[in-house]
């Protein structure tokens, strides 16, 4: 099964109403001080906030990610912070000499040394960045002074206030060419209201560029660069919030905790958590999203519905390490889509973690018969056969 070597990183794109997203981040530097923002709208409500705390001639850094503790945001110590955005693939041409160093290491060494994106900038010009083809970083430092990372690009600018989402600005002549409508909310929004280097006026651009639906604005995330304090809303509710002073945070030592913890139970964002990870019923949101639609198999393929049972299946089966419940979410994406090899696949994988391995036999072969080049299948099949013959526990 492919999905589980796709990274935060190098997510694809939903191109239906049904599953889009965008992730935004606006940065706005007035008054001797900046503020950015940034929502992170995707699947799955577990994210998290880890806690590095600094050493000699290293910075203390907050990281946000999902539960594969994969860095998609951070802020240090010096007013530095990144985000990272799911672009269209883009090619990378630009690597010879380059070294060889992942995206994560990367990211983990800027954050940790370094606090203006010059720095950034020319550490970045020695790295092979191939990585980044189907996606962008950008930091702002508390100068204001921002860096896109496309790849082969590196822009930096001192605009005094800028969006950013899921598209490349080297690819696009003007910002209402973008063909995403809450970045042209946004815009829109900036374009029309008289800006405040606030946290108060950062919410309210946040706000305005988020998303509702199945993959969904999950938090919403503030910065005070200069005061390094942050602001967080949870799951597109702009009606409460909770304030993180940095500098308290990392005196408190390293640790790590899940966003929805930090709210009320009666919020609507802790009770959607609730709901997401109910391992009696893990189906429930793919259901309420479904709802009374009667789509075709072929629809729910074009709307990419078999990623999105992949992506939440996964997630169950790797990283909350629940087989069952990954496969009940399986085994409604297969009666959703029952001609697709991938979800068969994905299966009896479950399956095979749960160590039932007529079941998880079973599945792969369903899966083979629809796709006979399926070679991972195969494997697995032995694998299966083998662990059952020994009396596999």
């Amino acid at each position: 099964m492919k999905i589980k070597l796709i990274t935060a990183l190098t997510v694809a794109l939903f191109a239906s109403s049904m599953v889009s997203h965008a992730c935004s981040m606006y940065k706005l530097t007035q008054g001797g001080k900046t503020i950015v923002g940034n929502n992170e709208d995707w699947l799955s409500p577990n994210s998290q906030f880890w806690f590095e705390v600094g050493e000699e001639n290293k910075y203390g850094v907050m990281y946000m990610g999902l539960l594969n503790s994969f860095a998609q945001g951070a802020i240090n110590e010096a007013g530095l912070v990144f985000d990272g955005f799911a672009n269209p693939y883009l090619a990378i041409e630009n690597t010879e000499g380059k070294l060889a160093v992942p995206i994560g290491d990367a990211i983990k060494n800027i954050m940790q040394t370094m606090a203006m994106v010059e720095e950034v900038k020319a550490y970045l010009e020695t790295i092979d960045l191939s990585s980044l083809t189907s996606s962008q970083v950008v930091f702002v430092d508390k100068s204001g002074t921002y860096l896109i990372v496309e790849g082969d690009e590196l822009i930096i600018s001192e605009e005094v206030e800028k969006l950013f989402s899921n598209f490349y600005y080297s690819q696009v002549v003007s910002e209402e060419e973008v063909e995403i409508a809450n970045f042209q909310k946004g815009l829109q929004f900036v374009k029309t209201t008289e800006s405040e280097p606030s946290l108060d006026y950062g919410s309210r651009v946040m706000e305005e560029l988020s998303n509702v639906g199945l993959s969904s604005t999950q938090y919403s995330t503030i910065y005070d660069l200069n005061a390094l304090v942050i602001r967080v809303y949870l799951f597109h509710d702009y009606t409460q919030f909770i304030e993180l002073d940095l500098k308290k945070e990392l005196a408190q030592g390293e640790r790590s905790v899940m966003i929805a913890d930090l709210f009320p139970e009666a919020s609507i964002g802790r009770q959607y958590y609730h709901k997401y990870n109910d391992e009696v019923h893990p189906t429930r949101i793919l259901e309420e999203a479904v709802g009374e639609q009667e789509l075709s198999e072929a629809e729910f393929i074009e709307m990419d519905f078999n990623y999105v049972i992949n992506i939440i299946g996964y997630e169950w089966l790797q990283e909350i390490k629940n087989p069952m419940a990954a496969i009940k979410i399986f085994q409604y994406g297969t009666e959703l889509m029952p001609n697709n090899a991938d979800l068969y696949d994905s299966l009896g994988e479950a399956y095979f973690e749960d160590k039932d391995w007529d079941n998880s036999i079973m599945n792969y072969a369903r899966s083979l018969s629809l796709d006979p080049q399926n070679e991972n299948a195969i494997e697995m099949i032995i694998k299966a056969h083998e662990n059952r013959g020994e009396g596999g526990d």
